[in-house]
């Protein structure tokens, strides 16, 4: 039976340039045995092709911004989930993006769009300190929950994206079009956005990964090929 991995890549399949070629080589003895390999990450669809041409990446599919989209190791679009065109405007009202050192838009494939670009998948903003990054990703969260959720990252910033998306419901997505029972899905992730698909599927936390994390599972690996060793084992 067919297996997946859905790693979160930054300080989970990339912490170091020494760390990323080990989980390499793992991931490609993963896939040589027939099984398939998803990078989900937050980042946008041309942020993470940089990585991939910078590290000679190989994946089956990609999750781009935490969950928004999905394509596969061509570059199709397999799925996407916009935020709504109606809210964005309040919302943008809301980011206190005068204060803010750096903001951008993405859409599927467009990775740097302003806030009146249409069907927008990720808007990132980052801030001074993580003080006001928390300040307002809390504020966010509970004035457009409906229509949103709102991550923060620990580089002082936060990025939101549709409420009815996740990295959870994207591989939940694959799953069902490969025919893959969640019971041979594994995932792993360091970050608040990797909590749901911890909690949804057979989910490892890096060593190292942020205290919401901790507090939710014990089942913690040092590396992605750490967790392919054990997987091998299941």
């Amino acid at each position: 039976m067919r297996k997946i991995l859905a790693s979160d890549y930054d300080n989970t399949f990339y912490v170091n340039d020494e760390d990323i070629e080990l989980n390499k080589k793992a991931v490609k003895k993963f896939r040589d045995a027939g099984n398939l390999f998803i990078i989900a990450t937050g980042r946008s669809y041309m942020d993470l092709q940089k990585k991939v041409n910078t590290y000679n990446l190989v994946y089956d599919y990609a999750i781009i911004d935490h969950g928004a989209g999905i394509i596969d190791n061509e570059g199709n679009g397999i799925d996407s989930v916009y935020i709504e065109n109606s809210i964005v405007p309040s919302i943008k009202n809301d980011l206190r993006l005068e204060t803010s050192i750096s903001n951008f838009c993405c859409s599927m494939f467009d990775s740097r769009v302003d806030f009146d670009h249409k069907n927008l998948t990720k808007i990132d903003v980052k801030y001074k300190t993580k003080e006001e990054a928390w300040q307002v990703n809390e504020e966010i969260n509970k004035k457009y929950g409906d229509y949103v959720i709102s991550y923060f990252l620990t580089s002082n910033a936060i990025e939101i994206i549709s409420n009815k998306t996740n990295k959870s419901h994207a591989i939940g997505v694959l799953a069902k079009l490969l025919g893959i029972d969640k019971n041979n899905i594994y995932t792993i992730g360091d970050g608040y956005s990797d909590m749901e698909m911890i909690r949804d599927f057979n989910g490892y936390r890096m060593d190292d990964s942020v205290e919401a994390l901790k507090e939710m599972t014990n089942k913690s690996v040092k590396s992605v090929a750490e967790l392919v060793r054990i997987i091998e084992t299941h």
